[in-house]
Protein backbone atom coordinates (compact mmCIF):
# COMPACT_ATOMS: atom_id res chain seq x y z
CA UNK A 1 0.00 0.00 0.00
CA UNK A 2 1.28 3.48 -0.89
CA UNK A 3 1.43 5.83 2.10
CA UNK A 4 -0.92 8.81 1.82
CA UNK A 5 0.64 12.22 1.51
CA UNK A 6 -1.22 14.64 3.74
CA UNK A 7 -2.11 18.06 2.37
CA UNK A 8 -3.32 21.21 3.97
CA UNK A 9 -6.85 22.50 3.56
CA UNK A 10 -8.79 25.66 2.91
CA UNK A 11 -11.15 26.21 5.84
CA UNK A 12 -14.18 28.50 6.04
CA UNK A 13 -15.91 30.23 8.97
CA UNK A 14 -19.53 29.08 8.77
CA UNK A 15 -20.67 31.37 11.62
CA UNK A 16 -22.41 34.71 11.30
CA UNK A 17 -19.82 36.15 13.69
CA UNK A 18 -16.02 36.46 13.40
CA UNK A 19 -14.10 33.46 14.70
CA UNK A 20 -10.57 33.15 16.06
CA UNK A 21 -8.98 29.73 15.66
CA UNK A 22 -6.22 29.18 18.23
CA UNK A 23 -3.66 26.69 17.01
CA UNK A 24 -0.39 25.50 18.50
CA UNK A 25 1.81 27.91 16.52
CA UNK A 26 -0.59 30.66 15.43
CA UNK A 27 -4.04 32.18 15.61
CA UNK A 28 -6.25 32.64 12.57
CA UNK A 29 -8.91 35.34 12.57
CA UNK A 30 -11.78 34.67 10.18
CA UNK A 31 -14.67 37.01 9.40
CA UNK A 32 -18.10 35.44 8.72
CA UNK A 33 -17.72 33.37 5.55
CA UNK A 34 -13.96 34.03 5.50
CA UNK A 35 -11.49 31.41 4.35
CA UNK A 36 -7.87 30.58 5.21
CA UNK A 37 -5.31 27.93 4.26
CA UNK A 38 -3.99 25.64 6.99
CA UNK A 39 -1.14 23.14 6.98
CA UNK A 40 -1.57 19.38 7.13
CA UNK A 41 -0.26 19.41 10.71
CA UNK A 42 -2.80 22.07 11.73
CA UNK A 43 -5.64 19.96 10.27
CA UNK A 44 -4.82 17.32 12.88
CA UNK A 45 -4.81 19.66 15.91
CA UNK A 46 -7.56 19.04 18.46
CA UNK A 47 -8.79 22.64 18.41
CA UNK A 48 -9.25 22.46 14.64
CA UNK A 49 -10.97 19.08 14.78
CA UNK A 50 -13.33 20.31 17.51
CA UNK A 51 -14.42 23.34 15.44
CA UNK A 52 -14.90 21.16 12.36
CA UNK A 53 -16.95 18.64 14.33
CA UNK A 54 -19.41 21.26 15.64
CA UNK A 55 -19.51 22.80 12.15
CA UNK A 56 -18.20 26.22 13.15
CA UNK A 57 -15.59 25.62 10.46
CA UNK A 58 -15.97 23.78 7.18
CA UNK A 59 -13.36 22.33 4.86
CA UNK A 60 -13.72 24.02 1.49
CA UNK A 61 -11.18 21.86 -0.35
CA UNK A 62 -7.70 20.39 -0.09
CA UNK A 63 -4.81 22.62 -1.09
CA UNK A 64 -3.27 22.12 -4.52
CA UNK A 65 0.37 21.02 -4.59
CA UNK A 66 1.48 24.61 -5.30
CA UNK A 67 -0.71 26.09 -2.55
CA UNK A 68 0.53 23.45 -0.13
CA UNK A 69 4.17 24.36 -0.85
CA UNK A 70 3.39 28.07 -0.39
CA UNK A 71 1.58 27.54 2.92
CA UNK A 72 4.35 25.28 4.22
CA UNK A 73 7.03 27.86 3.33
CA UNK A 74 5.02 30.76 4.85
CA UNK A 75 4.40 28.74 7.99
CA UNK A 76 8.09 27.82 8.27
CA UNK A 77 9.13 31.47 7.77
CA UNK A 78 6.74 32.72 10.47
CA UNK A 79 7.80 29.93 12.83
CA UNK A 80 11.50 30.79 12.31
CA UNK A 81 10.86 34.53 12.76
CA UNK A 82 9.35 33.84 16.19
CA UNK A 83 12.36 31.75 17.14
CA UNK A 84 10.52 28.47 17.46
Amino acid sequence: MIPRKRKGMIIKNTNKKPLTVKLKHREIGLPPGGTAPITSDEVMENSMRDLLQVRQLAIVRPLTEQENKEVQSQFAAKKNAKGH
